[in-house]
């Protein structure tokens, strides 16, 4: 399995571009991950984004000015997409064994459909494409029941961008989005390295926010979007994401952008992230030691509990400082955070500032801070509810009462 890294990472391992083929926002609908209320299953619109980053330039066929195999018709390329998502439908309806459709599970299905090499282990990268009866590349292969040669051989690429925006899953924000690039080496049968990127998209939210006086009386909007890199849980938890995030800005009162970015950097690692790693002692963190040459997620069904509701054990949290455990061995999300205010300049479009803090507890001392204080705090009680009504700091400090033996 490829290593998940952030895009920073990826970029540092890729050559610079020189030909791309891309189509933006290809529109389709699929009952998706889950609508703005967190209800699953629901038809919503999706807008698909693509960019193929090219290993050689497609000097024949500017030469020539017809196509050739030295590119892809974007023509050709838009269908393939859309039948993709219509053979996802169908797999993930399958009578015998229906399986939800996430959004990560889309990104990776896309890829595996288009060039025929996957990122996850459960589909081995020599398996045949399916047969599509009705799919462009079917109907030009002559011959019915064979199956299909993939759109997009891994030997043309270097690297390959997917997104997924989901527009209408978010209650206050522009959408949801993930985003998936796989870099492609010479000699390397599928992809070599990849990240995936969760954004919540311009979240608008009132709060008293400012130094000056007449900020201090009234609310205004704060835009804010949120960036989960080394994105590798399977479920869809957006929406909690956002309940954590928008209940944290509308009950601050923060004179600067900048200690509301902190803030907010510190809930999501201690409400959202934290309570989903077992304890280094636990036999699922010693069945999935790696070597440090390696970077592999644990399964996705061990990193987040918060969509089954009957299970009645919650995850532990593991110990920052054990030996056991080092950054090889999990994907810590980081995280990146931009914050504006619209009005606060009247002759500029707005002021901003952003944040990038990691997980990982080896990277900072507040960071290995707030492992130490969710390790010593009520642990059946750290995953926040959803939908959770009332105020997210009178919960806190509810769970803290309990922990403390209030």
């Amino acid at each position: 399995m490829p290593p998940l890294l952030t895009p920073h990472e990826l970029l540092l391992k890729t050559p610079e571009p020189h030909s791309q083929i891309s189509v933006h926002n290809l529109q389709t609908t699929l009952p998706l991950a889950r609508d703005a209320w967190g209800r699953p299953s629901k038809p919503q619109p999706l807008l698909i984004s693509c960019t193929l980053s090219l290993r050689c330039p497609f000097s024949s066929t500017s030469a020539s000015d017809n196509l050739t195999n030295a590119t892809i018709h974007y023509g050709i390329l838009s269908k393939a997409i859309l039948e993709a998502c219509q053979e996802f439908r169908e797999l993930c309806e399958d009578e015998v064994m229906p399986v939800p459709m996430h959004i990560k599970a889309l990104v990776c299905y896309l890829q595996f459909y288009l060039t025929g090499c996957d990122t996850l282990p459960r589909i081995p990268s020599y398996v045949a494409l399916p047969t599509n009866q009705n799919s462009t590349s079917a109907s030009k292969g002559g011959k019915e029941g064979k199956p299909r040669e993939p759109l997009v051989p891994c030997s043309m690429l270097n690297v390959f961008s997917l997104e997924v925006l989901l527009p209408k899953a978010s209650l206050v924000g522009s959408g949801i989005s993930l985003k998936g690039d796989f870099v492609y080496e010479e000699g390397h049968h599928g992809p070599s390295a990849y990240s995936m990127v969760l954004k919540l998209h311009e979240l608008r939210v009132s709060a008293i926010i400012g130094v000056n006086g007449n900020e201090r009386k009234a609310k205004q909007i704060v835009v804010c979007s949120v960036e989960m890199e080394r994105w590798d849980r399977m479920v869809d938890a957006y929406n909690e994401l956002e309940e954590i995030v928008v209940k944290s800005i509308e009950e601050s009162t923060f004179q600067t952008l900048e200690a509301l970015c902190t803030h907010l950097a510190h809930r999501i690692i201690t409400y959202f992230l934290l309570p989903h790693y077992p304890l280094p002692s636990s036999p699922l963190a010693h069945s999935h030691q790696l070597t440090p040459s390696q970077s592999h997620p644990l399964p996705h069904s061990h990193l987040d509990t918060s969509h089954h509701p009957h299970q009645t054990t919650q995850p532990q949290i593991a110990h920052p400082l054990s030996q056991s455990l080092t950054h090889a061995t999990w994907n810590y999300q980081r995280i990146r955070l931009s914050l504006s205010k619209p009005t606060a300049v009247t002759f500029a479009d707005a002021p901003s500032v952003s944040t990038l803090l990691d997980s990982d507890p080896s990277t900072s001392q507040e960071v290995k801070e707030l492992w130490q204080k969710r390790e010593g705090g009520r642990k059946e009680e750290v995953i926040v509810p959803f939908p959770l009504e009332g105020r997210l700091d009178e919960w806190i400090e509810r769970c803290e009462g309990l922990g403390s033996g209030e």
